[in-house]
C-alpha cells in the first residue's frame, strides 16, 4: 500500500482523530465534563438555570413529539446509540489501515473515533436531560426535616402497615386471590399526569404535563435484567416493562413519570412517585404507593391481612420466577454509571427513598388517614407460611431495586446509597440522614 508522499498528508493520516468531527466531539466531551463539574459546585444555580427553567422547555416539544407514535421510541433511540458506538471502533480502525499504517496506530483511532463518538452522546444526553443529577439536594429542595427517630419510624411503618390492609379490603383481585388492576396503561397514565403536576406544584416546581408512557417489545429481557421500567433521556419518553409484578405498576410509572419531570436521582424520583400516589383518591394507587414503602421498610408477610399476605408472596414469586442470571452483572454496570453522575452508592439509591417519606411523614403525619376498622385475623396458614416468605419478599425486594430493602443506617451520611443494613426487621436502626 502507499504511503502519504508529504507531511501534512502523513500528519491527517496518522491523526487517530480524523474525521474532524470526531476531535469535535472530544472538544465536546471535554467541555460537558467541565460543564458537569461546576453544576455539581453550584446545585442552586443548576436548579434555577438548567432544572426550572431551560429543561422544561426542552422536554415538552420531545415528549408530545414521542407521544404521537404507539411504540417506544426510546427502544430505537437505545438500539441505534448501542449500533453506532459498537461500529466506531472498526470504523476508526479501517480509516488509519487503509492508509497504509500499522495496527498500533489503527488501534489509537479506533479508541479516539469511539470517544469522539461519545462526547456527542454524553453532551446531548446532558443537555437534555442530565445536568438534573446536579441539581439542589432533595432533603433541602423539599424542604424536608431531619430523620425521625427509631420509635417514630416504627409507629409510622406500623400505620402504613394498617392502611395497606384497609385498602386491600376493597381492590379487585384475579383468579388467585391477587390485586388485579382493571385500567388500561394509557388510562393509568393520563390519571397519574395531572396528580403528579399538581403534587409539584404545591412546592412551586415545574411538573410535566404531556409525553405517553409506553411498554418496551423487549420487556421479557429487560425482566431478566432486573429492569420493571425505563426513562428515554434522548426524547422525553417514560418506559414500563411488562407484564410487572402486582400492585407496583402505579407506582413504577409514578417514578418514571417523575424522571420526565426532571428528578434524575432514583430516591428523588420515588418520593414523588409517592407524593403523587398517596393524593390520588383510587385506593388502587395509594395502595400501591404504601405497598412499595412496606417492601423497603419491613418486607415481610407477618401481621399483615390474608389478601396483603397473597399480594407480598405474589411480588415475591414473581420477581423469583423472572429475574435472570444477567441481572447482578446489570445492576453493577448501572450502578457504575449512575456514581459516575454524582449518585454515591450507585443503585443502592433506590432504597433511599424511604428515608425521604419518613421524613415528610414525620412532619406532616400521614394523609387522608382512614377510620379505623375491625379486620379479620390472618389465619394460622397465612402467619405460619409467612416467615419463609419474607426471605422471598427480601430477594425480590433487592432484585426490583437493586438495592437492599431497608432504609440506611446512617454510614457516613451517605444521601445516596440505598439500604446498608442487612437487618429484616425495618427498624433496628436508624434510617440515614439523606443529606450531602
Amino acid at each position: 500500500m502507499e504511503r502519504p508522499r508529504d507531511r501534512s498528508e502523513q500528519r491527517e493520516a496518522y491523526s487517530p482523530a480524523q474525521p474532524r468531527r470526531t476531535r469535535i466531539g472530544l472538544g465536546l466531551g471535554a467541555v460537558c465534563l467541565l460543564l458537569f463539574f461546576l453544576a455539581g459546585r453550584l446545585p442552586y444555580l443548576t436548579e434555577t438555570v438548567f432544572s426550572e427553567s431551560l429543561y422544561p422547555l426542552i422536554v415538552w416539544p420531545l415528549a408530545v413529539f414521542s407521544s404521537l407514535f404507539p411504540f417506544s421510541m426510546t427502544e430505537i433511540v437505545f438500539l441505534a446509540l448501542g449500533l453506532l458506538v459498537l461500529s466506531a471502533p472498526f470504523a476508526g480502525w479501517w480509516r488509519v489501515r487503509r492508509r497504509g499504517y500499522g495496527r498500533l496506530r489503527a488501534s489509537w483511532g479506533a479508541i479516539v473515533r469511539t470517544l469522539g463518538l461519545l462526547g456527542y452522546a454524553w453532551g446531548l444526553f446532558l443537555m437534555l436531560w442530565g445536568f438534573n443529577y446536579q441539581r439542589v439536594h432533595p432533603v433541602r429542595l423539599f424542604h424536608l426535616p431531619p430523620i425521625p427517630e427509631r420509635e417514630i419510624v416504627r409507629e409510622i411503618t406500623d400505620e402504613i402497615g394498617w392502611r395497606l390492609d384497609l385498602l386491600r379490603a376493597g381492590l379487585n383481585e384475579d383468579e388467585h386471590g391477587v390485586v388485579a388492576m382493571k385500567e388500561s396503561l394509557a388510562e393509568l397514565d393520563a390519571r397519574l399526569m395531572p396528580l403528579q403536576a399538581q403534587a409539584l406544584r404545591h412546592y412551586a416546581l415545574p411538573g410535566i404535563e404531556a409525553g405517553r408512557a409506553k411498554v418496551f417489545r423487549s420487556s421479557p429481557y429487560l425482566l431478566r435484567i432486573g429492569v420493571s421500567g425505563t426513562y428515554g433521556p434522548f426524547n422525553g419518553e417514560p418506559n414500563l416493562v411488562q407484564p410487572s409484578a402486582p400492585g407496583v405498576l402505579p407506582f413504577t410509572l409514578a417514578h418514571e413519570r417523575a424522571h420526565l419531570s426532571g428528578f434524575a436521582w432514583e430516591e428523588t424520583a420515588s418520593y414523588v412517585a409517592m407524593l403523587t400516589l398517596w393524593d390520588s383518591e383510587d385506593p388502587l394507587l395509594r395502595y400501591s404507593g404504601w405497598l412499595q414503602m412496606w417492601l423497603t421498610l419491613r418486607p415481610t408477610t407477618r401481621g399483615r391481612s390474608p389478601a396483603v399476605q397473597r399480594d407480598l408472596r405474589a411480588i415475591g414469586e414473581f420477581y423469583r420466577t423472572h429475574i435472570g442470571g444477567e441481572a447482578p452483572a446489570f445492576k453493577a454496570a448501572y450502578s457504575t454509571f449512575l456514581k459516575a453522575h454524582g449518585v454515591r452508592g450507585g443503585t443502592r439509591s433506590y432504597g433511599r427513598f424511604a428515608n425521604l417519606v419518613l421524613r415528610h411523614l414525620s412532619r406532616d403525619g400521614l394523609p387522608d388517614p382512614p377510620p379505623r376498622v375491625a379486620l379479620p385475623v390472618p389465619g394460622r396458614v397465612d402467619q405460619d407460611s409467612g416467615e419463609s416468605s419474607d426471605a422471598d419478599l427480601g430477594a425480590a425486594s433487592e432484585s426490583r431495586s437493586g438495592t437492599s430493602s431497608r432504609p440506611d443506617s446512617g454510614e457516613n451520611s451517605d444521601a445516596d446509597s440505598g439500604a446498608a443494613s442487612e437487618s429484616r426487621s425495618g427498624t433496628s436502626s436508624r434510617p440515614d440522614s439523606g443529606e450531602d
